[in-house]
């Protein structure tokens, strides 16, 4: 098992960012068949002006204020709190967010597999009611990503969102010839990742077996697990062939 702390980066207009990966510590192929996390902090009058994307899927998960997303195929999107924005970028497209007073979230690029690299680029919001949530021993996780979840997604992974409102556990499999990835969004006296502290702005990585988290009180994580590509990538900037 691998952890590390995401560290703060700025990019767009005046936007902020903890990213985890790619980094000097943890990159392709370790984190396949995810690209790039980011957790965002935009205020009023930052964001993320018009930019190109190519070659991937994103999952832009809100937690807080909200985003207005814009793009070249004419899409003028609002998401907010709770909302799920699910972006194929394809053969090649440009779209900006910019926060709706402003926002804070999750945003997760997913390798499209080459036999996708040109497919048409497509957006789909997903609203808060649409997500299914499952009640565990001591908290909730709100399913982002499941083979039947909301999101149409071109790979198979889960995205969970766990909520832990006092002390509990949960535990998750690692896919066979995959891995499973937990970034810890807050926690009010640090989690336990299979029997190792961990803290808020950190990330995990499991390749094998099983992934346990383990709270003494309230904590919030998303939880990734994918299958490997087994594909090398290049990334080009905003571009991933």
């Amino acid at each position: 098992m691998i952890c590390i702390t995401a560290p703060t980066l700025h990019e767009g207009a005046g936007a902020q960012v903890r990213r985890p990966f790619p980094s000097s510590e943890l990159r392709w192929p370790a984190t396949d068949p995810f690209l790039f996390l980011d957790e965002f902090f935009v205020a009023s009058h930052a964001g993320f002006p018009d930019h190109p994307h190519r070659g991937f899927e994103i999952i832009t998960y809100m937690l807080e204020g909200g985003f207005e997303h814009r793009d070249s195929l004419g899409n003028r999107v609002a998401a907010p709190a709770g909302c799920a924005m699910h972006f194929v970028t394809g053969s090649g497209v440009i779209h900006s967010e910019m926060p709706l007073g402003s926002a804070h979230g999750l945003q997760l690029w997913i390798n499209l597999p080459r036999a996708l690299k040109t497919i048409p680029p497509s957006l789909q919001l997903v609203t808060p009611d649409q997500i299914p949530t499952t009640t565990i021993d001591g908290g909730s996780i709100r399913h982002l990503a499941s083979p039947n979840g909301p999101l149409q997604l071109h790979t198979e992974i889960t995205y969970d969102d766990v909520l832990f409102d006092d002390a509990a556990t949960h535990t998750w499999t690692v896919p066979d010839d995959g891995v499973a990835l937990v970034y810890i969004l807050t926690s009010s006296d640090g989690l336990e990742v299979n029997g190792l502290a961990a803290q808020e702005g950190q990330l995990c990585l499991v390749t094998d077996g099983l992934l346990t988290l383990t709270s003494s009180s309230s904590a919030r994580a998303v939880v990734l697990r994918g299958k490997r590509q087994h594909e090398s990538v290049r990334f080009n900037g905003p571009f991933v062939d």
